[in-house]
């Protein structure tokens, strides 16, 4: 048999999307599924084969693709790309078929096409089991919403709630809210806070709140029962020679793999298996229970469940159940010293929570096969087995999502906390001035996929950009204020009437005071004046926005040649006329002074991690999201720029009232962007920080463009 390679695959596939992109033929999409299905089972030739017929029966096909036109809304703007529902939720789970409970597909709560030679189905209840499970959930959908509290939630994390409460939501089901809390040394209460203050921001109800935590008694009976079936064992292998026995067992599946032979029919090599996996069931019992009691020291030894070292899937290979760890926990604080890891602990409790569907991304797939741990253990035990599905990451242009990585960027100071409003943390997106429905409705927009991919950040940004445009009031401010005397001023204020917002009068104005010194930005004046140039300079009229116009008559300078002030005349009879070329936003000597702060991205790249060279080349791989594998230090990427602060900034007089607010208020600061107030605030010192700029960047617009 001709071993095919994962390119070939790929190639195949790349090829029928091509043609199926024109002439997508129901048989022919239908047996592309199954080709996918096949390539992410890493059964290459059986992918590459059916890719190929798949690719024949579309370009057989009388069918083509029909082109749609996407609606312009009244008035002279264009729409966006989608307009979600008021409620995301509502076309949840469209994009995935899910089986219904009870059904066939429940019953298998797991398949596999062309499962490996020796290898077994563990993800098939008993009809008692799925009976028990039925009746205890009236036949309702329960799918899982499980945190670890080791930090605060991100947006990947809001992409999974939408996707694990929407799919609860859309048939009428529940959603438990579960915290991972089986590891104790990185987990505190800060973060539980956190995270029950996000889901509720985002607007999710769960149906319960639950720890793992609650079912730390029963996880140690199961243990027990494991052991006494003879299928865990007390190790006291060191992580060295963990390593080395996994080495051992990666030879052996090559050496299989290359001369066609049957892993479950051949000897396993020396070294392959703990040198502690035979030990009597007595032994075991009377290990583990000293390990309860804190008899051994940390590190020393784990309970590992007696997996398959046969199989191809690593976690498969006698993975740790409980370990010891000497540290307090949040909520049981020091009663117990032993821990259920990940792998043994979030099986069990969705098998003892009930849960329907258990929804995870990508990472956990091989963990979820059928022939894999987490199917293995509840078969194990004899336990209900629910239905999991597993569904592509959230990863975002210049910005880290990984856990560890933001650990790295709050716990050595590059950013100032979990809510620093350059991290697309939850916390940093609310303080930063996101609303709940914009991240909604952009991962309403992103769907729920199993491919891999990288999302722009402009499109996040245009989400909250667009729904800004029109829920909030304008108001001015001068960041670097330029002072300019207005000569022939006739002294006091003159009132200047401006619209809460231009497009829509209805709303009123608000009066702003032209008194004989304002201020403009500092980049709105030059000495040097040209074409393209629409600010001021010496001897220019310009207009001051909703106001009057004026004409620079004199610079002034310090010693050292700085601008100190202009001086300037007006045109009393110019308010509401046809105004020049140039229109200044502008402050009057009654704005207040505050702080301003402006956001960039984070990273200077796209991808951080990623070499250099292909730093801003989106091929759209997980590996390369993460930048694990491409030997750079992702530190170095950090964008020197990504926070300006302005100190001295001149602020509306209306801005310092909205800090009396319990909500938290947004609103357009006309020709900078679009800001909300921080928490740092005060009246005397209101901070703002700037949620987005006021347009889209061209590599955005151009993507817009081109989907049309």
């Amino acid at each position: 048999m001709v071993e095919v390679s994962m390119s070939a695959g790929k190639k195949a596939k790349a090829s029928f999307e091509k043609v199926a992109k024109k002439k997508p033929d129901p048989m022919g999409l239908a047996l592309g599924k199954k080709a996918q299905a096949a390539l992410v089972q890493k059964d290459y030739a059986s992918a590459k084969e059916l890719f190929e017929r798949a690719q024949a029966i579309c370009e057989a096909s009388v069918n083509k693709a029909m082109k749609t036109k996407r609606a312009k809304p009244s008035g002279s703007q264009e729409a966006e790309i989608k307009v979600a529902p008021a409620n995301p939720k509502d076309d949840m789970a469209n994009e995935v078929n899910l089986p219904q409970p009870g059904s066939d597909g429940h019953v298998i709560a797991k398949s596999k096409i062309n499962l490996p030679r020796g290898a077994y189905n563990y993800a098939i209840n008993t009809s008692s089991r799925l009976a028990e499970h039925l009746t205890a959930t009236g036949g309702k959908w329960q799918t899982r919403f499980p945190p670890e509290p080791n930090g605060y939630l991100h947006i990947g994390h809001a992409k999974a709630m939408h996707f694990d409460f929407g799919v609860a939501e859309k048939y009428g089901g529940n959603t438990y809210l579960r915290f991972d809390d089986t590891n104790p040394a990185a987990e505190k209460q800060e973060y539980i806070d956190s995270i029950l203050s996000s889901v509720e921001w985002l607007g999710y109800k769960p149906f319960k709140v639950t720890y793992s935590s609650d079912y730390f008694v029963k996880l140690h009976e199961l243990a027990v029962q494991l052991i006494k079936n003879g299928q865990a064992y007390v190790c006291h292998q060191t992580k060295t020679e963990t390593a080395v026995s996994r080495q051992v067992l990666q030879g052996f599946q090559l050496h299989c793999a290359r001369n066609n032979l049957s892993r479950h029919e051949t000897p396993l090599p020396a070294g392959a298996e703990s040198p502690y996996r035979h030990r009597s069931v007595e032994e075991n019992l009377r290990l583990f229970e000293e390990m309860s009691k804190g008899v051994w020291e940390e590190g020393s030894c784990c309970l590992r469940m007696k997996g398959d070292l046969r199989s191809d899937i690593t976690s498969m290979w006698d993975l740790a159940a409980y370990r010891i760890k000497f540290a307090e926990h949040p909520r049981s604080l020091d009663v117990h010293c032993i821990y259920p890891t990940y792998d043994y602990a979030h099986c069990l409790v969705d098998s003892l929570e009930q849960i329907t569907h258990s929804l995870c991304t990508l990472e956990f797939e091989t963990r979820q096969a059928p022939n894999g741990p987490y199917y293995w253990l509840l078969d194990a035990l004899d336990m209900y087995k629910p239905i999991t599905w597993e569904f592509a990451r959230c990863n975002i242009t210049y910005n880290v999502l990984s856990k560890r990585k933001l650990n790295v960027l709050v716990s050595q100071g590059h950013v100032n906390g979990w809510d620093d409003p350059r991290l697309l943390t939850l916390e940093g997106l609310r303080r930063r001035g996101y609303t709940p429905t914009a991240l909604n409705r952009f991962c309403q927009e992103l769907g729920v996929t199993r491919n891999d991919n990288i999302q722009h950040l402009e499109r996040l940004e245009g989400c909250v950009r667009e729904e800004l445009e029109d829920e909030v009031d304008r108001r001015f401010a001068v960041l670097d204020p330029l002072p300019i005397i207005i000569s022939n001023h006739p002294g006091g204020s003159l009132p200047v009437e401006c619209p809460l917002h231009p497009k829509f009068p209805e709303r009123g104005m608000r009066t702003l005071n032209f008194t004989q010194t304002v201020y403009i930005e500092r980049d709105d004046f030059r000495e040097s004046d040209d074409k393209s140039f629409y600010g001021m300079a010496p001897g220019k009229t310009v207009r001051l926005l909703f106001g009057y116009n004026i004409t620079c008559v004199r610079v002034n300078k310090d010693d050292a040649g700085e601008i100190i002030f202009i001086e300037a005349t007006y045109d009393e009879t110019s308010l509401g006329t046809k105004p020049p070329k140039g229109t200044l936003h502008w402050a009057g000597l009654d704005f207040t002074h505050g702080e301003v702060r402006i956001y960039e991205k984070l990273f200077s790249v796209e991808i951080p991690g990623k070499r250099v060279a292909d730093a801003n080349t989106i091929t759209g791989t997980q590996e390369e999201a993460t930048g694990d594998d491409q030997n750079c230090d992702w530190l170095t990427q950090l964008n020197p720029n990504s926070l300006t602060v302005y100190q001295n900034a001149l602020l509306e007089p209306a801005i310092s009232k909205l800090t009396a607010t319990w909500s938290t208020p947004r609103f357009q600061l006309q020709r900078l962007g679009y800001f909300t107030l921080d928490r740092d605030s005060t009246f005397h010192a209101p901070v703002l920080n700037r949620i987005v700029t006021l347009k889209e960047s061209k590599e955005l617009t151009f993507m817009r463009k081109s989907k049309k």
